[in-house]
């Protein structure tokens, strides 16, 4: 079978951790490697699985990078198509992360973070104790100011959209060898403040990801 090259990739090699630093308003993400060697669809399917076990360490610039342009960067400048498919175009997802520095909003365009709480708030990103330490929590959000219909089938066609953000971002883990898992155990009002968001935007879904434990971390 032909190695074909995924749209999303391994970080080189030489990249470090790099914290984001609360003092900066906005973190700009590297692009993707699109020359990095990498796995075949088939093989990154094959390898995807939930995790729940994530090393007490920062992800590099450029899986952070990675990670969120999968989730639901732009993929087509001149169309700013997305990554991952949304009912009708509509773009109503809105992706957050939360990290040791603090919460953010990822804008795709500009392809980086937009600082909006400083701190370390991983723990309101979950229920679980994991998040309290991975080292990113993905919240996304339905803007629902974009979608049609009755509130529920606002929010099935929201969660309709998520599966395809979260597969992307289980795919690009498999690829690279991060764990990720998948959780609806968020609190909305927990996270309202956080992410300044009001009403009309609704916390569906919490992904996170991070460096799998060595045999020395277990």
């Amino acid at each position: 079978m032909p190695k074909i090259f995924m749209f999303f990739l391994a970080v080189s090699l030489g990249l470090s951790a790099a914290p984001l630093g609360a003092e900066h308003s906005a973190v700009k993400l590297n692009p993707p490697d699109f020359e990095a060697p990498g796995l075949t669809v088939i093989q990154a399917l094959k390898n995807r699985k939930s995790d729940r076990q994530f090393a007490d360490r920062e992800l590099t610039l450029g899986h952070l990078s990675e990670v969120l342009w999968a989730a639901g960067g732009i993929n087509r400048p001149e169309k700013t198509g997305r990554t991952a498919p949304t009912a009708r175009n509509t773009q109503a997802i809105e992706i957050f992360a939360f990290t040791k520095d603090g919460t953010y909003r990822y804008d795709p365009k500009n392809h980086e973070l937009k600082l909006l709480t400083p701190g370390d708030h991983r723990a309101a990103a979950g229920e679980q104790d994991y998040v309290a330490e991975a080292p990113l929590n993905i919240i996304y959000v339905a803007d629902l100011n974009k979608l049609s219909g009755t509130e529920g089938q606002k929010r099935l066609t929201a969660a309709m959209d998520l599966g395809h953000f979260s597969q992307n971002v289980y795919l690009y883990c498999a690829s690279v060898g991060l764990n990720t898992v998948t959780r609806i155990s968020i609190d909305p009002e927990v996270l309202a403040p956080l992410l300044k968001i009001d009403r009309n935007f609704i916390p569906l879904m919490g992904q996170t990801v991070g460096s799998p434990r060595t045999s020395h971390e277990r």
